[in-house]
């Protein structure tokens, strides 16, 4: 079989065929591959080029998980492409909010965690036409089906269509995953136990026909502590029990005052940040047993008395019982290894070993393709997922670089915690000033969290005023973060300040001159606290040496590195990467680096005359 038959352009790039062909064998002979290549080298379409083959040969299908909507959107493009070239069947599944019609008519916001009531009340009592038009549409939804596998339709002329004809989009894209040889999804439907069941129950796909690529893999280890822990405030206890006194639940209220009362008595209780979980698991059940409180949970979560008072009274759907229940869920279900903390006025349950049975879950596929630009270094890597060498074959692309950089570490500046000052903001502030003002085109800024991301947005936001200046706020929904994009590229001098780690610092592509520099911020390594103590402890019970670099400081730089090379996409691509910060400046960090940002590189700490002189020379040589 032609590997070239599945590749989406005329030509390859340097070694993106031996990437092709790496996978293309590893997923014949049913194994597990890790993978590396850079920034910009072109990972996405030579990965379809290698599982798409595979998947004809084998009779299999792929599902392609990202971790962002962003992600899913550039692996949709890539898909587009084929489809072009080749016949390909293909769906791209999101979750189901981004596609209710119904919500969009709703007089009433609905709360993102509430959603899957709202939905599951409106299904349930044949509330939703849009729902029901799908056992009743016939030959009009057949056609529509038929034409979005054939070729992918975009998240908006999805909802377009399916308005027209007056069916829920989230269905229709069930029907067409039905036919779909390729399916891409966001991580929580392969790896979130609750919304698995979607995928591989609700629409017949077998792991063991199926090839599983995990892109960015360097985010699983995370995500998946994310699933299994979860924290929860006393204001929220406090805040479940007035949404029960609001929709007249007198029971469930007197009940989750108990648990506040009780959560109240443990926190004040806990000498340290370690909270013992039987004991806490028998305080909550006041002698009534671990069933009444499993019974409890249920109700809390299931929440159906809500729902319908919800909707008698004309009240909100409750966001906080939703919370509560699950938290009560997760504390009695959680396995041994799982710990329960505590600190300043909250509960957290951590999930010490989140990455246990990770090995035998992609043992249950065909195969599986995890891919990073960022692994090293590999050994390290593989045991912070659970898997090792002899079970998992690597192929790591090293080729030069395709683009040129310029790389300036300032030692000027820190985002270390204790050095957060006012004055700080203000000395790193104006150093991207001075960047901004001596390129031509636009600039990424790239902070390490919210917190840092404000203020120095606010102060660089005072001087250039001449410029457009678009900011990455919380809680951005797919359609918001798409008009801001738009938004930026509608200015060749735009400057983008955005978080390490987020929608925009990984998987999204600035080509052409859209940027002339990308300015990493400080490094987001996690702060101090109860679930970060909880998994050092784990690992030293274990003997792990390098848990600092596994938890810490590996993580942060990957985020960064990943920023780094957001404006670096195309072969020949010239640009600027400025690390604003002395820790990059470690021997450590140095050490890490991946080799396109180590070839051409400043350090010190640059006035403005330097900064100005230092980016004329790059352009100019």
């Amino acid at each position: 079989m032609r590997i070239e038959d599945y590749f989406a352009y005329e030509s390859f790039r340097p070694n993106q065929k031996e990437l092709a062909l790496c996978i293309y064998d590893n997923c014949v002979d049913g194994r597990t591959l890790l993978t590396e290549a850079m920034s910009g080298f072109g990972k996405t379409a030579a990965v379809l080029s290698g599982v798409t083959s595979a998947a004809r040969e084998r009779g299999s299908r792929v599902v392609y998980t990202c971790r962002t909507k962003r992600q899913i959107l550039r692996v949709v493009e890539e898909i587009s492409l084929l489809q072009k070239k080749r016949r390909l069947t293909a769906a791209a599944l999101f979750s189901k909010a981004d596609y209710c019609l119904l919500k969009k008519r709703s007089s009433k916001p609905i709360p993102q965690e509430s959603f899957g009531w709202y939905c599951g009340f409106n299904v349930s009592n044949n509330l939703c036409s849009y729902f029901l038009n799908v056992s009743l549409l016939g030959s009009d939804l057949d056609r529509m089906v038929d034409r979005a596998c054939q070729a992918l339709p975009n998240h908006t002329e999805l909802l377009t269509e399916s308005e027209r004809i007056h069916v829920c989009p989230y269905e229709l894209i069930r029907l067409v995953m039905a036919q779909a040889e390729v399916i891409v999804v966001p991580y929580n439907y392969v790896f979130d136990p609750k919304a698995r069941p979607t995928l591989f129950d609700r629409s017949s796909i077998e792991p063991s026909k199926t090839i599983l690529v995990v892109d960015e893999a360097h985010n699983i280890r995370d995500f998946l502590k994310g699933v299994q822990s979860t924290a929860i405030s006393l204001d929220e206890f406090a805040g479940a029990a007035s949404e029960a006194d609001d929709l007249l639940m007198d029971r469930t209220a007197s009940s989750l005052r108990q648990l506040l009362e009780d959560a109240r008595a443990t926190v004040d209780g806990a000498p340290d940040w370690y909270v013992d979980r039987a004991a806490f698991i028998t305080r909550l059940s006041r002698g009534r047993g671990e069933v009444w409180l499993q019974n409890l949970a249920f109700e809390l979560t299931a929440c159906s008395e809500a729902a319908w008072h919800s909707v008698a009274y004309g009240r909100r759907l409750p966001r906080l019982i939703l919370k509560v229940g699950e938290f009560l869920n997760k504390v009695i279900s959680a396995p041994r290894e799982t710990m329960l903390t505590k600190w300043e006025d909250s509960l957290g349950l951590v999930s010490t070993n989140p990455v246990d049975g990770f090995h035998a879950f992609l043992e249950q596929f065909d195969s599986s393709v995890l891919v990073s630009a960022t692994i090293n270094p590999s050994e390290i890597f593989l045991r912070s997922l659970g898997l090792s060498a002899p079970s998992t074959n690597m192929f790591i692309v090293r080729a030069a670089p395709l683009v040129t950089v310029r790389t300036v570490i300032d030692t000027g500046v820190t985002t270390r915690y204790k050095s957060r000052t006012p004055e700080m903001y203000s000395k790193i502030a104006a150093k991207i000033v001075n960047i901004v003002t001596s390129v031509t085109n636009g600039v990424g800024v790239f902070a390490p969290s919210y917190s840092v991301l404000g203020p120095i947005h606010e102060q660089v936001s005072k001087v250039l005023s001449d410029r457009r200046i678009i900011l990455e706020r919380r809680g951005l929904s797919n359609q918001e973060a798409s008009d801001l994009m738009d938004s930026f590229r509608l200015g060749s001098r735009s400057v983008l300040f955005a978080v390490q780690g987020g929608r925009f610092s990984e998987g999204e592509d600035f080509r052409g001159n859209l940027m002339d520099a990308t300015v990493v911020v400080g490094l987001s390594l996690p702060p101090p606290s109860p679930q970060l103590y909880a998994e050092y402890a784990f690992l030293k019970r274990r003997g792990e040496k390098d848990s600092y670099l596994m938890l810490s400081l590996l993580p942060a730089l990957r985020k960064a590195f990943q920023a780094a090379g957001r404006h670096l996409r195309s072969p020949g691509k010239k640009g600027f990467v400025f690390l604003l910060d002395r820790r990059f400046d470690s021997a450590i960090v140095k050490e890490l680096m991946p080799s396109w940002l180590t070839g051409n590189v400043a350090v010190g700490d640059f006035a403005a005359p330097q900064t100005e002189s230092l980016i004329r020379e790059f352009w100019n040589g």
